[in-house]
């Protein structure tokens, strides 16, 4: 079977549990899709995103077009609007635990569809690939490569999931907005305001953190996610 980009894409009519292990995933992608099938256009497009401390990676199939940028509220932001733009039929995340929480909370709360996969599932189908074709995939890549093989169903948070992770962006926006506006000023403070405002841009600083947490902590422990 060939990796590159097909002719025409076709989704198979699965179960939506997709976390669980691949072992029929090779003879499945060698033997081409199942008899019921949908036929999806062929500008489909299937995003990997990998999220680690330091960076957002994006891979999209089957352009193949690539970006990377660094791991931060701002960048998240950008990442989710851009792809909003971009429509594409899923965005592919692993589930460390950690680094995909902040991003598709905010994925939710702009209609970006997405799935969070296993790990294990993740591995398994890396191997299956690995078998099928001599290419180095980087994880993002490897990530778009699964939604665009397997195709896995979307994951939606709660409505009401969705819009307290609203509210907690609003405030992180605003406290964002204050701390800029503190930064500034203190650069041309007189020496008797300036240990005020040192004590204003910590507790900001210590009030984003602190939304950040719960944001991360709302996606995680939704219905959605267990």
């Amino acid at each position: 079977m060939c990796l590159g980009v097909p002719t025409v894409l076709r989704r198979a009519h699965r179960p939506a549990h997709f976390c669980t292990p691949l072992r029929g995933l090779l003879d499945w992608a060698m033997a081409g899709p199942p008899r019921h099938e949908e036929v999806l256009p062929v500008d489909s497009r299937f995003v990997g995103l990998n999220a680690t401390s330091q960076s957002i990676d994006i891979v999209i199939r089957p352009t193949g077009e690539t970006w990377s940028t660094e791991f931060a509220d701002e960048s998240i932001e950008e990442t989710a609007e851009k792809l909003k733009f971009i429509e594409p039929e899923l965005v592919v995340m692993e589930a460390t635990g950690t680094y995909e929480l902040p991003v598709a909370g905010v994925f939710a709360t702009v209609g970006v569809p997405f799935a969070v996969i296993n790990p294990r599932s993740i591995r398994e189908f890396a191997r299956a690939v690995g078998r099928m074709s001599r290419l180095d995939y980087t994880q993002a890549g490897l990530l778009a490569q699964f939604g665009e093989l397997v195709r896995p169903e979307p994951r939606p948070l709660p409505e009401d999931v969705v819009t307290k992770l609203k509210d907690l962006r609003k405030r992180r926006e605003d406290l964002q907005h204050m701390l800029f506006l503190e930064k500034n000023r203190l650069e041309n403070a007189a020496a008797v305001l300036r240990k005020d405002l040192l004590r204003h841009i910590t507790f900001l600083d210590q009030s984003i953190m602190l939304v950040n947490q719960e944001f991360s902590r709302t996606v995680r422990f939704s219905s959605a996610w267990r």
